[in-house]
């Protein structure tokens, strides 16, 4: 995405679909950045929600660290002041069930 601008955070909508890397593994999920928005993490609980449909796809076969997925975004809010987004699950047609 080299020489692309960044989208606008106010672009960002519950059930909308972004691009995001994982970041992290923690032990009730994982968090991503964000691909093509400015500065913006996300988390995805995958304990708490891990039956859900889309979720349990990524429990099954949790990306690793540096991979690429497309989720689905289900709150957006501010932490620590900085802006964050809880997803909602994995984007439908993303993962195979």
């Amino acid at each position: 995405m080299e020489g692309e601008s960044a989208r606008p955070l106010g672009e960002l909508r519950p059930g909308g679909t972004v691009r995001a890397t994982v970041t992290s593994h923690q032990p009730w999920g994982f968090t991503a950045g964000l691909d093509a928005y400015e500065p913006v993490g996300a988390s995805l609980d995958t304990i708490r929600r891990g039956t859900e449909p889309g979720v349990a796809r990524l429990v099954r076969r949790l990306p690793s660290v540096g991979d690429t997925v497309d989720l689905v975004v289900g709150e957006v809010r501010g932490r620590h002041r900085e802006p964050w987004i809880r997803i909602e699950r994995t984007a439908p047609g993303t993962a195979e069930d």
